[in-house]
């Protein structure tokens, strides 16, 4: 299956900041959390973030028919 990209650059590397901490409030912190689900929840959503900013394409967006990825004219 191909994928259009649908996110563009800031919304990338804004979630990529986000994933990652996720993924430190998740197991390497007890800020949020202190029991063990919790922790690997914040942590699977963390990770999902990232893969989906590393491709490029959002699959709330795709349902949404949102796309911030601007293409380039001509």
């Amino acid at each position: 299956m191909k994928f259009k990209r649908n996110m563009g650059l800031y919304d990338q590397i804004f979630r990529t900041v986000m994933g990652l901490a996720l993924i430190y409030l998740g197991p390497f912190s007890d800020v949020l959390t202190s029991d063990m689900l919790s922790e690997s929840l914040l942590a699977g959503v963390g990770i999902m973030i990232i893969i989906s900013s590393l491709i490029g394409w959002c699959p709330l967006y795709h349902i949404a028919g949102f796309n911030s990825h601007r293409r380039k004219q001509g």
